[in-house]
């Protein structure tokens, strides 16, 4: 899995942002992390390499999509899907129960990601390859949006066209994921689950095959 999303995110065009991505893929300690580390300690992906799951489900889902949106610039998606939650590898606990590191509790993901990409930027310039503050404002944005609302920890709203398909697609893979772990995981014969708080509903457990 996690080969397939080095070979989407090859796909980005941009110099920059591919330097960028490289610069993480290249840290082979975070992205150990990244490879095992859950997506949360509850809701969905909340189980061993559940990051890297949910990452390469949104991508797949990105590259299949983004041919029907010329107005949506793939860079900027892939990169962003790619590092959205990045900062979860510092944010979370899960060496021996899933729990929240200090650290993640005080500063949480959104924040720890873009701080992260700063520092990749940093590095970079290090090294004589600049990032734009143009490139990392865009990519910045949707990485402090993709929750998509106030109330759900986002402290920016989306107003790219790349930030409002990273939040789409981000929900839409979390809430399958969720509801499919619901149903699966339900006993007895009921057609119905049990009320879901999370979900606001029960859930129709019947196959139509």
């Amino acid at each position: 899995m996690f080969e397939e999303v080095k070979r989407i995110v090859g796909r980005i065009k941009n110099p920059q942002l591919k330097a960028l991505v490289e610069e993480f893929l290249a840290d082979t300690e975070l992205m150990d992390k990244f490879c095992n580390a859950p997506a949360a300690t509850a809701i969905h992906h909340n189980y061993l390499g559940g990051l890297l799951e949910h990452t390469c489900n949104m991508l797949r889902v990105a590259a299949a999509i983004l041919p029907l949106y010329e107005q949506v610039q793939p860079c900027l998606v892939l990169a962003g899907i790619f590092l959205h939650d990045i900062g979860k590898t510092e944010e979370l606990s899960y060496d021996m129960a899933f729990s929240y590191t200090d650290s993640g509790q005080l500063i949480g993901h959104i924040v720890k990601t873009l701080l992260m990409i700063h520092q990749k930027a940093d590095a970079l310039a290090a090294k004589g390859r600049q990032i734009d503050k143009t490139i990392l404002d865009a990519l910045g944005h949707i990485i402090l949006s993709h929750h998509g609302q106030y109330e759900f920890g986002s402290p920016k709203l989306p107003a790219t066209p790349e930030a409002f398909m990273v939040n789409y697609i981000d929900d839409l893979d979390a809430k399958i994921n969720q509801v499919t772990a619901a149903i699966d995981n339900e006993g007895g014969d009921s057609n119905w689950t049990g009320w879901k708080k999370a979900l606001q509903t029960r859930l129709y457990r019947k196959r139509i095959e």
